[in-house]
């Protein structure tokens, strides 16, 4: 809903506004205010510069390129990520898949936030590592790809398209070689209305970008550009290369961290492809040949009388333009607001005069209206205008009230003219003013306007609108809504947007409405406001395991948390499969305080000739209105990046498995990424203990049979590495020591018993129904307690597995062979070695996969593994 106050006088603004603002958590709204913002603004005024890069993954784009063109040239960059990075691990936090690319789009935000970027998608679904791009087309559906890097391309108008990648089998991962075919392939498309003429019926016109160029980081010698990112900009007082490497550690769950080291640094491209003459073999610029003035457009305009007058109104605008960044030099004053006001009345003349003559002037009128959105904040921030809107609640449910406080703070020393306010909410909100209309907002004076709003009772959650509806294979179902496709997360659910008059010109300043509060630890933290269900359901485990033979009895935890603002009541229960029974069949709720959170154990029991095979659990809470509940969500919650909503249904499955596993076995265990092989092994029946980091150091390993070391621990456990030989000296005694898969730090490190070493790239089978050969069907591993044979391979996800040793002692023993089609045998998966009275087995199985799909195989080499001798 839009409300807006006809006693403010004026009608809401139709110009383009600047983007909505917020800080991932805490601390100033944006770090460009005052002469930071002005500056920056004033760098790319009055040109046009357009650059869109174009990769795979979250961590492909070229943050320092993107960088120097931002802040240091002033010009537009965007980065196109193909998609958001699900299929990798998490180095931070336990999301993967879906909930990983949540994480990862917004640390790609938080990046863009450091180096000025804007940030794009396209629909398709990161399904883990492939070697080729035919394997990739084969998941991720070529032309839709290409539809929606044309449509980036034709709304961002770039000149200039940065390929990170050739488009060809040195780019190694499938994924990038299908980014660089589909970046090459959209540069020609874009500029085809013949091409995907369904987006031009959305309001997006053809648009042919003049240069194509792809990175050489990892191919210099071809390079035909080079650009310095390591200089040093005085305005921020640090280099582009170190204001890129702060960016480039916005990726934490990746493990991306970098040193923002001081001194020269070149970012190389090659040109591939040009529709304007470079004058010369070599580039000395992104925009060599590319006529970046304001005034190089006016000869497409036929109309010479239409010309003139663009002509004139440019080389005013170009004035005031001079004259802003001559005053700037003297400091934020009133002279510098007032020729900031004189640029931005003579831009939107000249948008007015581009408007008149319709798609002859489109790109002109489309520069002019980027110019004008900049201007509106650099005219604010040199008057000392601040705005920001706070709402005394984050999450918020239907039916439910809220109340927003906009505030304006006029910093500066001139009275500036409040002339609107407007609420931005979902449809159906009812909003209402608490305090009357201000006309004024003299220097020095901060003015508060207070709005009631209501949320209705059908209010929809704020889920992402991407993923609204389930995956259709490896791509996500694209919304209706052609304005959000292709966006890092949508609109924000409650913004405010404020028109003022500043130095006789109309200025609009829209801000997120956020609630805020002070953490004694961190100091302010702010979060979006978001709907949630009045009761959300959530129940674990979300896959359970019942070994046949066993008594059929698993514990589910369900838990309903409300944010309700009255008290609601019901009952709780579990629908179960026929014949199946739960203890207790259900039981009475009632939910007291917003945010408040309650667990209730049910002990569902199976039928006794329980079939092995695949059941679904459902968890609902039902009011005593008669409202129904089985749905609830997790919150993704980082100090890094914006707080965001992980909506899921509350089912669990139970798998019915034929397994068995070695009584009274003692088992520790050591965190690594990501990590829930720990609870899988729970689910076996088998006792785990975790190890922390005491325990690592000072520990008695003795009273243990078996210790298994979490996926990347040697990554994210000091404490493993400094005590890596009391490991080995527990093993030498008796023990039996299961190593996940590892990363390079591992193999240099000399963490093993014997000599292993890794390939780089490392060696990995991608191919999930790749065949499985048992190199040894006699060895325990393969038939105690379990017999293992091919059927236990069957419905693996994504990879069988990773970072396969390559070499090893002869001493270790190779128990498995695999290979990705058309590829040689690798037997580096699953290594075993005697090392003096113990076992030591390193094994590459993507297992941390595998277990919490509930894919029976998994479990049975699982158990196996912990009853190896």
């Amino acid at each position: 809903m839009n409300l807006s106050f006809a006693a403010f006088g004026v009608a809401l603004l139709a110009a383009a506004v600047a983007p909505a603002e917020m800080s991932a958590q805490g601390g100033a709204i944006d770090p460009d205010h005052g002469v930071v913002a002005v500056s920056r603004a004033l760098r790319g005024l009055g040109s046009v510069k357009r650059v869109l890069i174009i990769g795979a993954h979250p961590d492909d784009e070229d943050t320092a390129l993107l960088t120097v063109l931002e802040r240091g040239l002033g010009a537009d960059a965007a980065y196109l990520a193909l998609n958001r990075g699900e299929g990798g691990q998490n180095l931070i936090g336990p999301e993967l898949g879906v909930g990983l690319g949540l994480l990862r789009t917004e640390e790609l935000m938080a990046a863009r936030r450091l180096d000025g970027a804007e940030q794009f998608f396209t629909r398709a679904y990161d399904f883990g590592y492939s070697k080729s791009a035919e394997e990739t087309f084969r998941l991720w559906p070529r032309d839709s790809l290409l539809a929606d890097a044309v449509s980036v391309i034709r709304k961002f108008r770039p000149q200039v398209v940065v390929s990170i990648f050739s488009g060809t089998r040195r780019d190694g991962h499938g994924q990038h070689q299908a980014a660089g075919i589909i970046a090459r392939e959209a540069f020609t498309a874009a500029g085809d209305g013949r091409r995907f003429p369904e987006q031009l019926s959305e309001g997006v016109e053809p648009w042919s970008p003049l240069k194509l160029y792809r990175s050489t980081r990892f191919d210099t010698a071809s390079s035909t550009l080079t650009v310095e990112t390591g200089a040093l900009d005085l305005l921020y007082g640090r280099s582009y290369h170190q204001i890129a490497m702060a960016s480039r550690s916005q990726h934490r769950s990746q493990d991306m961290g970098r040193v923002e080291s001081l001194g020269p640094r070149r970012t190389s491209m090659q040109l591939v492809e040009s529709r304007v003459d470079v004058g010369g073999e070599d580039d000395t610029s992104l925009f060599d040949g590319v006529d970046t003035t304001l005034i190089g457009m006016l000869p497409a305009i036929r109309d010479r009388d239409a010309r003139g007058i663009l002509a004139e109104l440019l080389t005013t605008y170009d004035a005031h333009l001079r004259d802003s960044r001559s005053a700037l030099g003297q400091g934020m004053s009133s002279d510098l607001v007032a020729h900031l006001s004189a640029a931005l009345a003579s831009v939107r003349q000249a948008v007015e005069a581009a408007d008149r003559l319709g798609d002859e002037a489109s790109f002109l009128r489309f520069t002019l209206q980027v110019d004008e959105a900049k201007l509106q904040r650099a005219v604010a921030e040199a008057a000392g205008v601040i705005v920001d809107a706070f709402a005394n609640d984050d999450l918020v449910a239907p039916g439910q009230r809220l109340q927003i406080e906009v505030q304006v703070w006029n910093g500066g020393d001139r009275p500036v003219e409040l002339e609107s306010i407007s609420i931005d909410t979902p449809a159906g909100w009812v909003i209402e003013p608490i305090d009357g209309p201000v006309a004024q907002v003299a220097p020095a004076t901060l003015a508060r306007l207070r709005f009631r709003m209501t949320l209705p009772d059908d209010a929809r959650p704020s889920e992402l609108y991407y993923l609204r509806t389930p995956l259709v294979g490896a791509v996500y179902n694209w919304p209706p809504e052609p304005d959000q496709r292709g966006l890092p997360r949508g609109k924000p659910v409650v913004e405010a947007d404020v028109g003022v008059s500043i130095a006789g010109q109309s200025v609009r300043r829209r801000v997120e409405a956020v609630y805020r509060f002070a953490d004694q630890a961190r100091g302010e933290v702010r979060r979006p406001v978001l709907v949630v269900p009045a009761i959300g359901v959530s129940v674990a485990p979300a896959v359970g395991i019942l070994p046949l033979g066993r008594e059929s009895v698993l514990t589910f935890s369900v838990s309903l948390r409300s944010e309700a603002s009255e008290p609601i009541d019901g009952r709780v229960y579990i629908e179960l499969p026929e014949s199946w029974a739960s203890e207790p069949a259900e039981l009475e709720f009632r939910n007291g305080t917003p945010g408040s959170s309650t667990t209730y154990d049910f002990i569902v029991r199976a039928p006794a000739m329980l079939a092995a095979g695949t059941y679904k659990l459902t968890a609902v809470a039902e009011t005593s209105g008669g409202q129904r509940y089985a749905s609830g969500y997790s919150v993704v919650d980082y100090e890094h990046v914006r707080r965001s909503l992980l909506f899921r249904e509350a089912t669990a499955r139970v798998e019915a498995l034929d397994v068995a596993v070695e009584n009274d076995l003692r088992v520790a265990y050591v965190p690594g990424g990501a990590d829930v092989v720990a609870a899988a092994i729970v689910s076996l029946g088998v006792s785990v203990e975790l190890l922390d980091a005491v325990d690592i150091a000072t520990g008695d390993l003795s009273r243990y049979d078996v210790v298994v070391l979490g996926i990347r621990a040697y990554e994210t456990n000091p404490a493993l590495v400094a005590n890596s030989d009391r490991f080995l000296d527990w093993v030498r005694s008796g023990g039996t020591l299961i190593v996940q898969y590892q990363q390079y730090r591992f193999f240099r490190g000399d963490f093993a018993p014997y000599a292993l070493s890794a390939r780089r790239p490392h060696d990995r089978v991608t191919d999930e129904t790749a065949p499985v050969r048992i190199l040894d069907s006699g060895h325990p591993m393969f038939n105690v307690p379990n017999v293992i044979g091919k059927a236990d391979f069957d419905s693996w996800i994504q990879e069988r597995g990773l970072y396969f040793a390559s070499e090893w002692d002869e001493r270790y023993q190779p128990l498995l062979e695999m290979a990705d089609p058309g590829e040689e045998p690798k037997r580096g998966g699953l290594l075993a070695a005697r090392y003096g009275d113990g076992l030591y087995v390193y094994t590459g199985l993507s297992l941390f996969r595998q277990l919490p799909a509930g894919v029976p195989g998994a479990y049975r080499l699982l158990a196996n593994l912990l009853s190896l001798r």
